[in-house]
């Protein structure tokens, strides 16, 4: 039983030990996630500007073939800004994922404790059995000897009336022979 408890002793310290990164892991991929919200919003306002932008220069412009480029260059660079937000989205719902792995990981870690601690009042609970059942044995066994030194007495008493018969016999055989 001391070998199951170290055994879940030490799984409980491993389990600690992953809690501790996992929720170093879950903290760090949080403040990622903050992080790039920010970004993100950072760049939807800099799309909307942009759009803006080109709204106003193909209404302001009288050169359309330079609105066009500028135009042309513009979207370009929504795209770009809407390919990283869309890899922002990603990372996002990686780590939300990874966030959910720690919650299960954590569960499993509750499980394992609380397992741990049945374990260890079971064990408790053996441990007060078997000191039980050594008091009952050595109760038993001091008996015994008792009951042991009881009978060797008795014995030594029979042999004494044995040895008290026999010389009675004799005598009374020697009584017998002179008459």
């Amino acid at each position: 039983s001391s070998t199951i408890s170290k055994h879940w002793e030490a799984e409980l310290a491993t389990l600690k030990g992953n809690n501790a990164k996992l929720t170093a892991a879950l903290l760090e991929s949080t403040a990622n996630v903050k992080q790039w919200k920010q970004q993100l919003a950072a760049y939807q306002e800099e799309a909307e500007r942009l759009h803006k932008r080109v709204t106003e220069l193909e209404c302001v412009s009288s050169q359309a073939n330079a609105v066009h480029t500028h135009k042309t260059e513009l979207n370009q660079t929504i795209q770009e800004l809407e390919a990283t937000l869309k890899k922002k989205e990603e990372e996002i719902e990686g780590l939300k994922q990874e966030i959910e792995n720690a919650r299960e990981l954590q569960a499993q870690r509750d499980s394992l404790t609380q397992k741990l601690q049945e374990v260890e009042i079971r064990n408790k609970d053996l441990e007060g059995q078997l000191s039980d059942l050594e008091q009952r044995l050595e109760k038993s066994q001091n008996e015994q000897e008792a009951f042991r030194n009881n009978l060797k007495t008795l014995l030594e008493i029979l042999d004494g009336k044995i040895f008290e018969l026999t010389e009675l016999r004799d005598n009374l055989a020697k009584l017998i022979e002179c008459s």
